[in-house]
């Protein structure tokens, strides 16, 4: 090793001990507080979260980086860690009390969102029977009450949320980005032309399946709740981004005992164990926890675990497998690595394994297989689930557009009216003729605590879709709709192929040495785009 990577590698073990133990505190600090929604918790998460923007603030440290990454570096193991050190020093750059500031608004705003719940008739309604409720009420009037309780958050944080991203954008400013979106892309090593073509190209392809697919939905929902003006609350979800059960298959029926337990078998018989990921998982629903679903990796030492408020049916089957999803990535990534590198090559390429194993829950292989009733017809039963998917891929891809096209629009321009601009891109994606002058906008949490983070989602799907691909092609050698996933091959192909080399290549490189291709929409047009 030449004098000059002695130098670095000197550098990177000294910032690995400094930074390693703080990491801990901090995720632990997020997990206490999500957990109960404790004022003191979120008062420790936030000070850590700062403590840690002071150490990446450091200028003298950055200048050392940066110089570092002029340098040319054989080992590839410290070339990797440069870029990614040289990013995040760069990402926390900036005046350090005007960090501060953010760190203490979002933390704030999170906080009112962790702690919310919507009030109907006098009762306070958890997410779960928000959801329940929008999914078989009939009653307009119900719907309309229940969601424009949900969406009452949305006036108490939009005027914070503003003053957040204004904020966003001075940093991203003073470290000579264009504004706080484009900022994150480029250290999130994504190109903001190259996301947007993609956007541009699944636009295309989903434009006539998704019209079909809506004049679908609208002539049975027309029919359900007797109206001909269907209104947002009448699609069954909140935002419209799963889609409603326009179809008379209830999946639910299939999933109404132990749904954790289903899921801990089949990432077990696929070789991925998930047992000592369960027991440190908070998994039920109580006052004050965090209403969603999350996957969080401790300590990068293997204590990984998922926080879930989770109910017998297969919404809650799908989230649990999203989420174990999410954890086996990061349970199985290779503990020799360095720390900087014990992490996924991208936060899509996690979402992607996620979104994967999510999918299985409308694979009728899997219901035959953790199905609590006996399957009858089931050649309906593949045709029905497979017409499920296809509705949920189309309506999730519409409503990223949405929330991709939202998000750059609103760091580019916070001023203009955003309220107009929510309902204009709501009408164009998902098309949804509705408008009114609330910051309907503002409910949605990943504005706040997920910052330009949606378009990933997405992304995750295209890789999913590509992932399904190879697999049935090169390891399971059968067709893609007669896959059945309760294979250790799959999981022995992950863990070798995706889960263990971190971070150690780019997500360009790490997709290209696992499928043979660069990323591409096509596998998701074959699978979900084709009339």
């Amino acid at each position: 090793m030449k004098k000059s990577e002695n130098e670095i590698k000197k550098f990177i073990d000294e910032h690995t001990k400094k930074i390693k133990p703080l990491f801990k505190k901090y995720t632990l600090a997020y997990w206490e507080a999500t957990s109960f929604g404790k004022e003191e918790d979120y008062a420790e998460y936030e000070k850590l979260a700062l403590e840690l923007e002071k150490i990446y603030n450091n200028k003298e440290d950055y200048e050392k980086v940066k110089k570092f990454k002029q340098e040319k570096i054989e080992d590839k193991l410290i070339r990797r860690q440069i870029d990614i050190l040289h990013n995040s020093y760069l990402s926390s750059q900036g005046d350090i009390k005007l960090i501060e500031r953010i760190v203490n608004l979002s933390t704030k705003i999170e906080k009112k969102f962790n702690t919310y719940r919507a009030e109907v008739d006098g009762k306070k309604l958890t997410d779960n029977e928000i959801k329940n409720i929008l999914k078989i009420e009939l009653n307009s009037e119900k719907l309309k009450k229940t969601w424009e309780a949900n969406k009452k958050q949305g006036e108490f944080v939009a005027g914070e949320v503003i003053e957040l991203v204004k904020l966003r954008n001075e940093l991203a400013r003073s470290l000579e980005f264009k504004n706080y979106y484009e900022r994150n892309l480029q250290l999130g090593e994504q190109k903001p032309e190259e996301i947007l073509e993609i956007f541009k190209e699944l636009e295309k392809l989903t434009d006539t399946p998704f019209k079909k697919l809506k004049e679908e939905m609208d002539d049975f929902l027309g029919k359900r709740y007797k109206t001909k003006k269907l209104e947002p609350w009448h699609y069954q979800d909140l935002f419209f981004q799963e889609g409603p059960e326009i179809f008379k298959f209830d999946l639910d029926k299939y999933f109404y005992t132990d749904v954790v337990e289903k899921a801990r078998k089949f990432y077990n018989e696929i070789g991925l164990q998930v047992d000592d990921i369960l027991k440190k998982s908070d998994l039920y629903e109580r006052e004050g926890k965090y209403q969603h679903a999350y996957c969080m990796d401790i300590d990068r030492e293997g204590d990984v675990r998922i926080m879930e408020n989770v109910k017998n049916d297969e919404k809650w089957m799908e989230t649990s497998l999203h989420e174990l999803g999410h954890a086996v990535y990061n349970k199985y990534i290779d503990m020799k690595l360095p720390f900087l590198l014990i992490d996924s090559a991208h936060t899509f390429t996690t979402e992607a394994i996620a979104m994967l194993f999510g999918r299985q829950t409308k694979n009728i292989n899997f219901i035959k297989r953790f199905s609590d009733i006996k399957l009858e017809n089931e050649h309906e039963i593949r045709e029905e689930t497979e017409k499920m998917l296809k509705l949920r891929q189309l309506v999730f891809s519409r409503w990223a557009q949405v929330m991709m096209h939202f998000e750059k629009s609103m760091y580019e321009n916070p001023e203009q009216d955003l309220n107009k601009l929510w309902w204009n891109l709501v009408k164009k994606f998902q098309l949804i003729d509705f408008s009114r002058n609330k910051p309907d906008w503002a409910s949605k949490i990943h504005l706040v605590s997920a910052p330009v983070y949606y378009h990933n989602y997405l992304l995750g799907e295209l890789l999913a879709s590509q992932l399904h691909a190879y697999i049935c092609r090169n390891v399971l050698k059968t067709n893609p709709q007669e896959a059945d996933y309760s294979d250790v091959r799959i999981g022995k192909f992950l863990v070798k192929e995706v889960f263990a080399p971190g971070k150690r290549y780019t997500w360009e490189e790490l997709i290209k040495r696992a499928t043979g291709e660069n990323l591409t929409a096509k596998y998701f047009s074959e699978q979900f785009c084709d009339n």
